[in-house]
């Protein structure tokens, strides 16, 4: 994976804890984390209703994780998925799909609660705050790919900084969806994407 300044992504998970990637009972645990951090936030999190929830014993938690830390870094692990859009030749179709990815995973069950028990925890804990920009920019980091593509089409002009293009046309979405709790409808992706195409001042055909 590649992170925001199109270098290769630190993996979020670096110690080689159990992401659940290979082990089905990890997952199913972190599925669980999931649902407890949807349904009560950081309050309802413990070890105790974690093993309960998942149908597992503490020693079968404890074996794959030492700790709710190791918990959570695997969990930000199990989601650093990043939008996948091909390249289309041009800018209008690729944000469309970049718009979809973003409106179907902010609208995920739960989404909102747990992104902002992360954000939390990240107050409180610079490893967790490392990983979770890690997060951010390699699931953000394909909107970059699709401004560059734009640049060198000259669909955009190369004046803009990409920075603050990426950071323009995430807010939004991204506030809706994490800081007021709303969900990412039809209506608000068509307003963010005609408001975004008039910034860069591109016409769709």
């Amino acid at each position: 994976m590649t992170g925001l300044m199109g270098t290769e992504l630190v993996d979020p998970n670096p110690e080689g804890m159990e992401s659940g990637n290979d082990d089905p009972g990890a997952a199913a645990i972190l599925d669980a984390a999931m649902r407890l951090l949807a349904d009560g936030g950081l309050t309802a999190f413990t070890t105790d209703r974690l093993a309960a929830e998942a149908r597992v014993s503490k020693s079968s938690i404890y074996r794959r994780w030492p700790d709710k830390k190791a918990i959570f870094l695997a969990l930000m692990h199990q989601w650093a998925n990043r939008a996948e859009v091909e390249d289309q030749g041009a800018l209008v179709p690729e944000l469309d799909q970049w718009f979809a990815d973003r409106q179907r995973v902010y609208n995920e069950l739960g989404f909102r609660q747990v992104a902002a028990s992360l954000v939390e925890l990240s107050a409180h804990d610079s490893e967790i705050g490392e990983a979770l920009s890690r997060y951010r920019r390699s699931t953000w980091n394909t909107l970059r790919e699709i401004l560059n593509r734009a640049v060198d089409r000259h669909e955009i002009a190369e004046g803009f900084d990409v920075d603050h293009l990426e950071q323009f046309l995430l807010g939004p979405i991204y506030y809706r969806a994490v800081l007021e709790g709303l969900e990412v409808d039809d209506a608000s992706v068509a307003a963010f994407r005609t408001l975004s195409l008039a910034a860069l001042g591109v016409v769709p055909a």
